[in-house]
């Protein structure tokens, strides 16, 4: 009899033991993504100007067993478009939109789970010029296009991930698109438990023209079938002049995207007297047997 309850309190300990280690160490859940009320309204009605912008989660997360170096993965994406196409005869415009999204998620671990949080962002687009007015004589035919500098907040500070630069495409007499894109990344290291993080986006885009000339910051959205009649160029598929992507260009890699990489980095060990109770248990099984 003492040869079999050590036994059964052996197994009774491991698996306890066993029940309580977790499974499935690591998640990341409740993406979300949403432009912010400082973002610049869609506006497909106004004469010769427009600007839209959207967000998708293009991966949600999920779940990863507790095993070093397993990791789970949350990205998300917001685009957007700004046009401005003044008339032969109409006044300069210069229209500046501000682009701003919120995105948060949560990161969660089992107990003893340690990790690490990489966060990547990517920022790329295309800045467009265009001359509509056919080589006009008495026109000026200078446009511009560009966008400011990224502030990127986590958690409500201020933090930029990757240096971003402002980026300006200057005034000109002539068809042209320039591509631009910037990379970066933060980390956060040896976590455990849970880890909240909201991430709010702000930066500037603008669009400057004159007389019968197009500016364009295309930032992931298609517009081909605009209900803007004045804006007739600068669209995916579209683009002309030196260096422009045009068709071979996919609009989809555009635009500002965020991807957070949670990674196990340790897994807690079993205590010495747990280790203990499963030594006992399989020394007693083998007594028995013998």
């Amino acid at each position: 009899m003492p040869t079999r309850s050590v036994c059964v309190r052996g197994i009774f300990a491991t698996a306890v033991f066993l029940a309580a280690y977790p499974v499935g160490a690591l998640t990341i859940s409740g993406v979300t993504i949403a432009v912010a009320g400082t973002n610049s309204p869609d506006d497909t009605v106004t004469s010769h100007t427009n600007n839209t912008s959207a967000t998708s989660i293009l991966a949600a997360g999920g779940i990863v067993a507790d095993t070093v170096a397993a990791n789970v993965s949350a990205k998300t994406r917001y685009a957007s478009n700004l046009w401005a196409d003044a008339g032969l005869f109409d006044p300069a415009e210069n229209v500046i939109t501000t682009n701003s999204y919120d995105m948060s998620l949560s990161v969660n671990a089992g107990t003893g789970i340690t990790y690490d949080i990489d966060i990547e962002t990517v920022f790329q687009g295309i800045l467009v010029r265009e001359d509509e007015d056919g080589g006009c004589f008495f026109c000026t035919q200078q446009s511009a296009a560009g966008v400011s500098a990224v502030q990127v907040e986590i958690n409500s500070v201020v933090s930029v991930p990757h240096a971003t630069s402002a980026q300006l495409l200057a005034l000109g007499y002539y068809d042209a698109s320039v591509a631009f894109s910037e990379l970066g990344n933060s980390s956060l290291t040896g976590l455990t438990g849970t880890t909240n993080l909201s991430f709010n986006v702000i930066w500037t885009s603008n669009a400057d023209n004159t007389e019968g000339d197009e500016a364009a910051v295309l930032l992931g959205l298609d517009e081909a079938g605009s209900p803007i009649g004045g804006v007739t160029g600068g669209e995916y598929g579209n683009l002309t002049g030196p260096g422009s992507p045009g068709d071979a260009r996919d609009m989809n890699l555009d635009g500002h995207f965020i991807e957070v990489i949670a990674t196990v980095t340790a897994i807690p060990e079993p205590s010495t007297a747990l280790l203990l109770a499963t030594g006992l248990a399989i020394i007693a099984v083998r007594r028995r047997r013998g």
